[in-house]
């Protein structure tokens, strides 16, 4: 039995991804992104029972699982009068399984990619500036 060979590298276990999430959200470095924060309300598809959520508190437990790399096509403004120029992006979405307090169904929602939060957490930056009352 033959098995399949892959390439040096070019795989990491998504099991150490998710520990590194949680690693950073638990250092604090997405405490002030405002789309992981802030409460957001979700919905039921089921019986529309209306949920309040802070994406952030799901993150830091790591009740999340990543889902499947996909490539999606992103258009983005060209440099010249062209218009829109096109290029293709890999995404692996988060995913955070919500139970409906109503009915027990459960709600799925992708607030966000894993190369979001990446890129983010690469973007931080430290403030040398104090400000005085």
């Amino acid at each position: 039995m033959k098995r399949r060979s892959r390439p040096k590298g070019s795989y990491v276990s998504q099991r150490i991804l998710k520990v590194k999430i949680v690693q950073k959200v638990r250092e604090g470095v997405f405490d002030r992104n405002p789309l992981l924060a802030t409460p957001h309300t979700v919905e039921c598809r089921t019986c529309g029972c209306l949920q309040k959520i802070t994406y952030l508190s799901y993150l830091r437990s790591g009740r999340f699982e990543l889902g499947e790399t996909k490539a999606v096509e992103v258009a983005y403004a060209a440099p010249t009068l062209e218009g829109l120029n096109y290029t293709s992006e890999s995404v692996t979405p988060l995913l955070i399984q919500i139970k409906c307090g109503r009915c027990g169904a459960k709600i799925l929602c992708c607030p966000a990619s894993l190369e979001y939060l990446m890129f983010t957490a690469r973007r931080q930056v430290k403030s040398d500036q104090v400000y005085i009352e």
